[in-house]
Protein backbone atom coordinates (compact mmCIF):
# COMPACT_ATOMS: atom_id res chain seq x y z
CA UNK A 1 0.00 0.00 0.00
CA UNK A 2 1.49 3.41 -1.15
CA UNK A 3 1.22 5.60 1.88
CA UNK A 4 1.79 9.03 0.15
CA UNK A 5 -0.16 8.38 -3.10
CA UNK A 6 -3.34 7.47 -0.87
CA UNK A 7 -2.58 10.54 0.90
CA UNK A 8 -2.49 13.00 -2.10
CA UNK A 9 -5.70 11.12 -3.00
CA UNK A 10 -7.59 11.93 -0.19
CA UNK A 11 -6.94 15.50 -0.66
CA UNK A 12 -7.34 15.70 -3.94
CA UNK A 13 -11.26 13.90 -3.63
CA UNK A 14 -12.15 16.81 -0.81
CA UNK A 15 -9.88 19.24 -2.61
CA UNK A 16 -12.06 22.63 -1.73
CA UNK A 17 -12.66 21.48 1.94
CA UNK A 18 -8.09 20.90 2.02
CA UNK A 19 -8.10 24.20 0.44
CA UNK A 20 -10.00 26.41 2.69
CA UNK A 21 -8.29 24.72 6.02
CA UNK A 22 -4.39 25.35 4.19
CA UNK A 23 -5.79 29.08 3.60
CA UNK A 24 -7.07 29.23 7.33
CA UNK A 25 -3.89 27.36 8.72
CA UNK A 26 -1.49 29.90 6.28
CA UNK A 27 -3.27 33.07 7.42
CA UNK A 28 -2.34 32.53 11.14
CA UNK A 29 1.22 31.20 10.10
CA UNK A 30 1.57 34.64 7.76
CA UNK A 31 0.70 36.68 10.74
CA UNK A 32 3.11 34.83 13.02
CA UNK A 33 6.09 35.43 11.03
CA UNK A 34 5.19 39.35 10.13
CA UNK A 35 5.02 40.10 13.63
CA UNK A 36 8.24 38.23 14.76
CA UNK A 37 10.48 38.81 12.11
CA UNK A 38 9.70 42.37 12.32
CA UNK A 39 9.98 42.52 16.64
CA UNK A 40 12.90 40.74 16.02
CA UNK A 41 14.92 43.27 13.76
CA UNK A 42 13.43 46.16 15.34
CA UNK A 43 14.57 45.59 18.63
CA UNK A 44 17.84 44.31 17.20
CA UNK A 45 17.61 47.55 15.85
CA UNK A 46 17.00 49.84 18.84
CA UNK A 47 19.81 47.42 20.65
CA UNK A 48 22.50 48.66 17.87
CA UNK A 49 21.41 51.97 17.62
CA UNK A 50 21.80 52.80 21.27
CA UNK A 51 25.29 51.09 22.06
CA UNK A 52 27.40 53.56 24.33
CA UNK A 53 24.73 56.20 24.67
CA UNK A 54 23.54 56.36 27.78
CA UNK A 55 22.00 59.95 27.86
CA UNK A 56 20.66 62.15 25.39
CA UNK A 57 20.52 65.84 26.30
CA UNK A 58 18.20 68.26 24.14
CA UNK A 59 15.97 71.19 24.49
CA UNK A 60 12.79 70.74 26.52
CA UNK A 61 10.39 68.87 25.20
CA UNK A 62 9.41 65.21 24.71
CA UNK A 63 11.91 62.63 25.82
CA UNK A 64 10.43 60.08 23.74
CA UNK A 65 10.67 62.76 21.08
CA UNK A 66 14.57 63.94 21.71
CA UNK A 67 15.83 59.79 21.36
CA UNK A 68 13.57 59.31 18.17
CA UNK A 69 14.86 62.43 16.61
CA UNK A 70 18.77 62.02 17.83
CA UNK A 71 19.38 58.29 18.55
CA UNK A 72 17.43 57.14 15.71
CA UNK A 73 16.76 60.18 13.23
CA UNK A 74 13.11 59.30 13.04
CA UNK A 75 11.38 62.56 14.41
CA UNK A 76 11.92 66.22 14.16
CA UNK A 77 14.02 68.04 17.25
CA UNK A 78 11.73 69.79 19.46
CA UNK A 79 14.81 72.49 19.54
CA UNK A 80 17.92 73.75 19.81
CA UNK A 81 20.54 74.09 22.83
CA UNK A 82 23.39 76.46 23.26
CA UNK A 83 26.70 74.92 21.62
CA UNK A 84 28.71 76.22 24.78
CA UNK A 85 26.63 73.79 26.84
CA UNK A 86 29.38 71.18 25.36
CA UNK A 87 31.98 72.22 28.22
CA UNK A 88 30.07 72.24 30.63
CA UNK A 89 28.46 68.88 30.23
CA UNK A 90 32.33 67.52 29.93
CA UNK A 91 33.30 69.49 33.35
CA UNK A 92 31.25 66.97 35.01
CA UNK A 93 32.65 64.52 36.62
CA UNK A 94 29.59 62.09 35.93
CA UNK A 95 30.18 62.73 32.34
CA UNK A 96 32.68 60.30 29.85
CA UNK A 97 32.09 61.28 26.86
CA UNK A 98 30.06 63.78 24.71
CA UNK A 99 28.79 63.62 21.18
CA UNK A 100 27.53 66.97 20.25
CA UNK A 101 24.70 66.91 16.60
CA UNK A 102 23.37 69.41 14.89
CA UNK A 103 20.39 68.92 12.19
CA UNK A 104 18.52 70.98 9.69
CA UNK A 105 19.45 69.96 6.52
CA UNK A 106 18.87 66.19 3.86
CA UNK A 107 19.50 65.23 0.97
CA UNK A 108 16.73 63.61 -0.97
CA UNK A 109 15.55 62.44 2.57
CA UNK A 110 18.41 61.66 4.13
CA UNK A 111 19.66 63.66 6.97
CA UNK A 112 22.91 65.67 6.97
CA UNK A 113 24.26 65.86 10.63
CA UNK A 114 26.92 67.72 11.81
CA UNK A 115 28.68 66.19 14.42
CA UNK A 116 32.11 65.09 15.50
CA UNK A 117 34.26 61.89 13.78
CA UNK A 118 33.70 60.27 17.36
CA UNK A 119 30.06 59.71 16.07
CA UNK A 120 31.25 57.57 13.28
CA UNK A 121 33.49 55.54 15.83
CA UNK A 122 30.70 55.01 18.36
CA UNK A 123 29.68 52.55 16.33
CA UNK A 124 33.01 51.36 14.88
CA UNK A 125 32.45 52.55 11.19
CA UNK A 126 35.37 51.94 9.05
CA UNK A 127 35.73 54.21 5.60
CA UNK A 128 35.26 52.35 2.34
CA UNK A 129 38.33 52.40 -0.21
CA UNK A 130 40.50 55.30 -0.18
CA UNK A 131 37.94 57.31 1.07
CA UNK A 132 38.37 59.91 4.15
CA UNK A 133 36.94 61.96 7.04
CA UNK A 134 36.05 65.41 6.61
CA UNK A 135 38.88 67.92 7.52
CA UNK A 136 37.16 71.11 6.83
CA UNK A 137 33.56 72.44 6.25
CA UNK A 138 31.27 71.56 3.50
CA UNK A 139 33.56 68.28 3.33
CA UNK A 140 30.86 64.94 4.13
CA UNK A 141 30.90 61.42 4.41
CA UNK A 142 28.24 59.35 3.68
CA UNK A 143 26.47 55.87 5.28
CA UNK A 144 26.49 53.25 2.93
CA UNK A 145 22.82 53.11 1.88
CA UNK A 146 22.65 56.37 1.28
CA UNK A 147 25.34 56.63 -1.05
CA UNK A 148 23.75 53.29 -2.66
CA UNK A 149 20.07 55.37 -3.01
CA UNK A 150 21.30 58.18 -4.38
CA UNK A 151 24.27 57.40 -6.67
CA UNK A 152 26.78 59.51 -5.14
CA UNK A 153 30.68 58.57 -5.12
CA UNK A 154 33.88 60.23 -3.29
CA UNK A 155 34.77 63.33 -5.19
CA UNK A 156 30.99 63.64 -6.31
CA UNK A 157 29.43 67.45 -5.07
CA UNK A 158 25.65 68.04 -4.03
CA UNK A 159 23.35 70.71 -2.59
CA UNK A 160 21.68 70.24 0.60
CA UNK A 161 17.72 71.09 1.03
CA UNK A 162 16.54 72.52 3.83
CA UNK A 163 14.56 70.93 6.39
CA UNK A 164 15.03 67.00 7.55
CA UNK A 165 12.72 65.68 4.65
CA UNK A 166 12.21 66.27 1.04
CA UNK A 167 10.53 69.36 -0.37
CA UNK A 168 12.89 72.14 1.32
CA UNK A 169 14.89 75.01 -0.21
CA UNK A 170 18.16 73.94 -2.17
CA UNK A 171 20.90 75.56 -0.77
CA UNK A 172 22.30 75.27 -4.31
CA UNK A 173 25.06 78.18 -3.90
CA UNK A 174 26.89 76.01 -0.84
CA UNK A 175 27.28 72.80 -2.05
CA UNK A 176 28.51 70.00 -0.03
CA UNK A 177 31.99 67.33 -1.96
CA UNK A 178 31.73 64.15 -0.69
CA UNK A 179 35.52 62.65 0.75
CA UNK A 180 34.49 59.09 1.97
CA UNK A 181 31.58 56.32 2.29
CA UNK A 182 31.01 54.38 5.23
CA UNK A 183 30.97 50.24 4.87
CA UNK A 184 27.33 49.26 6.01
CA UNK A 185 27.30 49.10 9.73
CA UNK A 186 23.78 47.54 10.41
CA UNK A 187 23.01 50.88 12.37
CA UNK A 188 21.52 54.61 11.37
CA UNK A 189 24.56 55.46 10.06
CA UNK A 190 24.11 53.60 6.95
CA UNK A 191 21.24 56.79 6.01
CA UNK A 192 23.33 59.94 7.45
CA UNK A 193 25.32 62.07 5.71
CA UNK A 194 27.90 63.01 8.56
CA UNK A 195 30.10 66.44 8.16
CA UNK A 196 31.59 69.08 10.32
CA UNK A 197 29.85 71.96 12.30
CA UNK A 198 31.02 74.76 10.46
CA UNK A 199 29.39 73.02 7.32
CA UNK A 200 25.61 73.06 9.51
CA UNK A 201 25.99 76.44 10.54
CA UNK A 202 27.72 78.18 7.19
CA UNK A 203 24.34 76.65 5.29
CA UNK A 204 22.13 78.54 7.86
CA UNK A 205 23.51 81.94 7.91
CA UNK A 206 26.79 82.04 10.50
CA UNK A 207 30.50 83.02 9.01
CA UNK A 208 32.62 79.83 8.57
CA UNK A 209 35.74 81.68 8.47
CA UNK A 210 37.24 80.69 11.89
CA UNK A 211 38.51 77.01 12.79
CA UNK A 212 40.87 76.60 15.33
CA UNK A 213 39.03 77.89 18.42
CA UNK A 214 35.87 75.45 18.00
CA UNK A 215 38.08 73.00 17.57
CA UNK A 216 39.84 73.35 20.53
CA UNK A 217 36.11 73.51 22.27
CA UNK A 218 35.28 70.21 21.17
CA UNK A 219 38.37 68.98 22.30
CA UNK A 220 39.16 70.88 25.03
CA UNK A 221 38.69 69.46 28.93
CA UNK A 222 39.72 66.68 30.98
CA UNK A 223 37.57 64.67 28.84
CA UNK A 224 37.03 64.53 25.09
CA UNK A 225 36.24 62.67 21.93
CA UNK A 226 39.21 60.92 20.51
CA UNK A 227 38.25 62.32 17.13
CA UNK A 228 39.26 65.45 15.25
CA UNK A 229 36.10 67.86 14.79
CA UNK A 230 37.01 71.05 12.61
CA UNK A 231 36.31 74.72 11.92
CA UNK A 232 35.31 76.84 14.93
CA UNK A 233 35.41 80.14 15.46
CA UNK A 234 35.90 82.52 18.84
CA UNK A 235 34.71 82.33 21.88
CA UNK A 236 31.76 85.63 21.55
CA UNK A 237 30.73 83.59 18.25
CA UNK A 238 30.29 80.17 20.05
CA UNK A 239 28.18 81.79 22.86
CA UNK A 240 25.56 81.97 20.32
CA UNK A 241 25.89 79.06 18.46
CA UNK A 242 23.39 76.05 19.13
CA UNK A 243 23.07 72.75 18.40
CA UNK A 244 20.95 69.83 18.23
CA UNK A 245 21.79 67.23 21.07
CA UNK A 246 24.01 65.67 22.74
CA UNK A 247 24.72 62.18 23.44
CA UNK A 248 26.33 61.20 26.66
CA UNK A 249 28.14 58.29 28.22
CA UNK A 250 28.52 57.87 31.50
CA UNK A 251 32.04 57.66 33.32
CA UNK A 252 30.52 55.62 35.78
CA UNK A 253 27.42 53.85 37.30
CA UNK A 254 26.33 56.16 39.90
CA UNK A 255 25.71 58.69 36.75
CA UNK A 256 22.40 57.02 35.59
CA UNK A 257 21.34 57.80 38.98
CA UNK A 258 22.35 61.23 39.71
CA UNK A 259 23.04 62.82 36.35
CA UNK A 260 19.42 62.98 34.91
CA UNK A 261 17.95 64.61 37.76
CA UNK A 262 20.80 67.13 37.66
CA UNK A 263 20.41 68.22 34.14
CA UNK A 264 16.40 68.47 34.30
CA UNK A 265 16.02 69.71 37.64
CA UNK A 266 19.02 72.47 37.58
CA UNK A 267 19.43 73.44 33.88
CA UNK A 268 17.08 74.64 31.05
CA UNK A 269 18.09 70.98 28.99
CA UNK A 270 15.97 68.18 29.38
CA UNK A 271 18.06 64.80 29.53
CA UNK A 272 16.62 61.58 28.15
CA UNK A 273 17.41 57.74 28.93
CA UNK A 274 17.20 56.00 25.50
CA UNK A 275 17.23 52.50 27.32
CA UNK A 276 14.44 53.92 29.47
CA UNK A 277 12.64 55.66 26.78
CA UNK A 278 12.89 52.42 24.42
CA UNK A 279 11.36 50.21 27.02
CA UNK A 280 8.31 52.06 27.48
CA UNK A 281 7.89 52.29 23.60
CA UNK A 282 8.23 48.39 23.61
CA UNK A 283 5.47 48.14 26.15
CA UNK A 284 3.37 50.08 23.80
CA UNK A 285 4.17 48.07 21.02
CA UNK A 286 3.96 45.03 22.92
CA UNK A 287 0.31 44.99 23.64
CA UNK A 288 -0.26 45.40 19.87
CA UNK A 289 1.85 42.78 19.45
CA UNK A 290 0.57 40.05 22.13
CA UNK A 291 -3.01 40.85 20.37
CA UNK A 292 -1.84 40.00 16.80
CA UNK A 293 0.65 37.16 17.83
CA UNK A 294 -2.84 35.68 19.63
CA UNK A 295 -4.76 36.19 16.90
CA UNK A 296 -2.80 34.04 14.40
CA UNK A 297 -2.32 31.51 16.80
CA UNK A 298 -6.15 31.47 17.31
CA UNK A 299 -6.50 30.85 13.55
CA UNK A 300 -3.62 28.21 13.57
CA UNK A 301 -5.40 26.67 16.44
CA UNK A 302 -8.73 26.81 14.17
CA UNK A 303 -7.29 25.30 11.38
CA UNK A 304 -5.89 22.18 13.57
CA UNK A 305 -9.88 21.66 14.20
CA UNK A 306 -10.68 22.37 10.76
CA UNK A 307 -8.15 19.54 9.88
CA UNK A 308 -9.99 17.25 12.64
CA UNK A 309 -13.68 18.21 11.78
CA UNK A 310 -12.51 17.57 7.74
CA UNK A 311 -10.80 14.09 9.05
CA UNK A 312 -13.41 13.05 11.13
CA UNK A 313 -16.26 13.77 8.78
CA UNK A 314 -14.62 11.65 5.81
CA UNK A 315 -14.19 8.72 8.54
CA UNK A 316 -17.95 8.15 7.92
CA UNK A 317 -17.24 8.18 3.78
CA UNK A 318 -14.04 6.15 4.15
CA UNK A 319 -15.23 3.46 6.89
CA UNK A 320 -15.89 0.94 3.96
CA UNK A 321 -12.60 1.60 1.89
CA UNK A 322 -10.51 0.80 5.49
CA UNK A 323 -12.05 -1.84 6.64
CA UNK A 324 -11.57 -3.32 2.68
CA UNK A 325 -8.06 -2.47 3.21
CA UNK A 326 -7.85 -4.25 6.42
CA UNK A 327 -9.10 -7.20 5.24
CA UNK A 328 -6.85 -7.27 2.25
CA UNK A 329 -4.26 -7.01 4.95
CA UNK A 330 -3.46 -3.64 5.67
CA UNK A 331 -2.52 -3.33 9.60
CA UNK A 332 -4.12 -1.44 11.68
CA UNK A 333 -1.36 1.24 12.33
CA UNK A 334 -0.35 1.40 8.41
CA UNK A 335 -4.01 2.99 8.32
CA UNK A 336 -3.22 5.34 11.17
CA UNK A 337 -0.38 6.58 9.28
CA UNK A 338 -2.47 7.19 6.50
CA UNK A 339 -4.82 9.64 8.57
CA UNK A 340 -1.69 11.24 10.43
CA UNK A 341 0.23 11.67 7.14
CA UNK A 342 -3.06 13.75 6.02
CA UNK A 343 -3.04 15.48 8.48
CA UNK A 344 0.38 16.27 8.23
CA UNK A 345 0.35 17.34 5.12
CA UNK A 346 -2.06 19.28 5.43
CA UNK A 347 -0.21 21.50 8.25
CA UNK A 348 2.91 21.41 6.26
CA UNK A 349 1.35 23.02 3.16
CA UNK A 350 -0.21 25.85 5.55
CA UNK A 351 2.84 26.36 6.91
CA UNK A 352 5.16 26.57 4.29
CA UNK A 353 2.96 28.88 2.26
CA UNK A 354 2.63 31.17 5.37
CA UNK A 355 6.09 31.21 5.97
CA UNK A 356 6.73 32.25 2.56
CA UNK A 357 3.63 34.55 2.24
CA UNK A 358 5.09 35.74 5.85
CA UNK A 359 8.73 36.84 4.94
CA UNK A 360 7.33 37.99 1.18
CA UNK A 361 5.09 40.55 2.91
CA UNK A 362 8.19 41.80 5.40
CA UNK A 363 10.21 42.19 2.61
CA UNK A 364 7.64 44.54 0.62
CA UNK A 365 6.59 46.52 4.00
CA UNK A 366 10.56 46.40 4.53
CA UNK A 367 10.97 48.64 1.39
CA UNK A 368 7.95 50.91 1.75
CA UNK A 369 9.05 51.53 5.65
CA UNK A 370 12.71 51.87 4.63
CA UNK A 371 12.22 54.69 2.40
CA UNK A 372 9.74 56.63 4.73
CA UNK A 373 10.99 56.22 8.33
CA UNK A 374 14.49 55.09 7.88
CA UNK A 375 13.85 51.35 9.99
CA UNK A 376 15.13 48.82 7.92
CA UNK A 377 13.38 45.58 8.10
CA UNK A 378 13.64 42.79 5.75
CA UNK A 379 11.72 39.29 4.34
CA UNK A 380 15.25 37.83 3.79
CA UNK A 381 16.26 37.17 6.91
CA UNK A 382 15.52 33.79 9.44
CA UNK A 383 15.09 33.88 12.83
CA UNK A 384 15.34 31.07 15.62
CA UNK A 385 11.39 32.03 16.37
CA UNK A 386 10.48 30.20 13.54
CA UNK A 387 11.78 26.92 14.28
CA UNK A 388 9.75 27.14 16.85
CA UNK A 389 7.29 27.53 14.95
CA UNK A 390 7.37 24.58 12.13
CA UNK A 391 7.70 22.46 15.51
CA UNK A 392 4.06 23.77 16.54
CA UNK A 393 2.68 23.72 13.54
CA UNK A 394 3.52 20.08 12.88
CA UNK A 395 2.49 18.97 16.65
CA UNK A 396 -1.05 20.52 15.71
CA UNK A 397 -1.57 19.17 12.65
CA UNK A 398 -0.33 15.05 14.40
CA UNK A 399 -2.91 16.18 17.31
CA UNK A 400 -5.91 16.85 14.79
CA UNK A 401 -5.24 12.87 13.48
CA UNK A 402 -5.46 11.83 16.99
CA UNK A 403 -9.06 10.80 17.30
CA UNK A 404 -9.56 10.18 13.77
CA UNK A 405 -6.89 8.10 13.72
CA UNK A 406 -8.06 6.19 17.01
CA UNK A 407 -11.54 5.44 15.32
CA UNK A 408 -9.13 4.18 12.47
CA UNK A 409 -7.06 1.81 14.90
CA UNK A 410 -10.70 0.23 16.38
CA UNK A 411 -12.52 -0.23 13.18
CA UNK A 412 -14.54 -3.27 13.26
CA UNK A 413 -13.99 -4.79 10.13
CA UNK A 414 -16.98 -7.22 9.82
CA UNK A 415 -19.84 -5.10 10.40
CA UNK A 416 -18.44 -2.45 8.20
CA UNK A 417 -18.69 -4.65 5.56
CA UNK A 418 -21.53 -6.18 6.39
CA UNK A 419 -23.30 -3.06 7.29
CA UNK A 420 -22.28 -1.89 3.89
Amino acid sequence: MNILSLTLAYLRARALNTALTVVTFATGVTLIVVVLLINEQLQNQFSRNLKGIDLVVGSKGSPLQLIMSSVFHLDIPSGTIPFKEIDKLRANPLVGKVIPLALGDNFQGFRIVGTTQGYAGLYQARLRGAGRFWTKGMEVVLGAEMASQTGLKTGDVFSGSHGLSRGGSVHAEIPYRVVGILEPSGTVLDRLALTAFESVWQIHGHDAGHVENSKNQLQGGRKHDTDHSNGGEDHAENENRVITSLLISYSSPVAAVILPNEINNSTSLLAASPSYEVARLNRFMGAGTDIMQSIAWFLVALAGVSIFAGLYSAMDERRYDLALMRSFGAAPLKLVLLLVVESLFIAFFGLAGGVVVGHGLVEVIGTTVSMARNLHVSGLVMFAGEAWLVVASLVIGGLAAMIPAIRVYRIDIYRTLVQR
